[in-house]
């Protein structure tokens, strides 16, 4: 309802193995879509993923985006899953955690084990957004999507200036300890709304059934312009 160009600029920020890129090329086949993934493990399938469809429509960049350009950032991956990888670790003192929760009630080594299971260190290339577009020629986002387990605030702030160049974010915010670090929306808002993006919708919200608490939210933010109709 929001996007209506019929080839948008998409990026892609934690694309892991390609579902939200078949999501998006299902709603705007004709998207060029740029792919951020850090995940060596997940490169092989989000490339099968981006085979499918015609050549230079999807580019994949095997990076992370922050704030800060490196090619030797610290990440943490996982055994149990790759899309819970990240730049901060999982808080094993987490009290939000059902996982945590059911292993410590196990009692005997499983806790151990499980903790071996986690937080396993290797360096990453970090790029910056607006770097990115200048090189790539990109001069405007008109969809941008992040995932990136806490990581969200310096994505949005390796955008620099350009952020106002962005019609719509979709992003994740995380409330619950599970990882080292959790976000409030004022982590996210100070870049977004000096760029004229403002709160149009929470789209999904997680409940922890434990607790009753809210643990994240997908969150819509819509650039002034296309509120505005300008």
């Amino acid at each position: 309802l929001l996007l209506t160009e019929e080839s948008p600029v998409v990026f892609d920020v934690g694309a892991n193995v390609g579902a939200t890129l078949e999501e998006f090329k299902e709603w705007w086949p004709d998207a060029q879509v740029h792919c951020f993934e850090p995940q060596e493990e997940c490169w092989g399938e989000l490339e099968r993923c981006a085979a499918q469809y015609p050549d230079g429509q999807v580019v994949i960049n095997q990076c992370a985006a922050g704030s800060v350009r490196t090619d030797s950032a610290p990440f943490y991956t996982h055994d149990i899953s790759n899309a819970i990888s990240g730049f901060h670790k999982v808080n094993l003192e987490s009290n939000d955690s059902i996982t945590l929760r059911e292993v410590r009630a196990l009692g005997g080594g499983e806790l151990t084990r499980y903790e071996q299971k986690l937080n396993r260190e290797r360096s990453v290339e970090v790029t910056r957004l607006d770097h990115y577009m200048e090189m790539a020629g990109v001069e405007s986002i008109n969809l941008l999507k992040i995932d990136t387990q806490g990581f969200e605030p310096k994505v949005l702030e390796g955008l620099g200036d350009r952020l106002a160049n962005v019609d719509i974010v979709l992003t994740e915010l995380m409330f619950y300890d599970y990882y080292k670090q959790s976000l409030s929306f004022s982590d996210i808002e100070q870049w977004l709304l000096p760029a004229g993006l403002r709160l149009y919708d929470i789209s999904h919200i997680s409940k922890n059934p434990m607790n009753g608490r809210t643990d994240w939210v997908d969150v819509i933010y819509v650039n002034d312009r296309i509120r505005h109709g300008k």
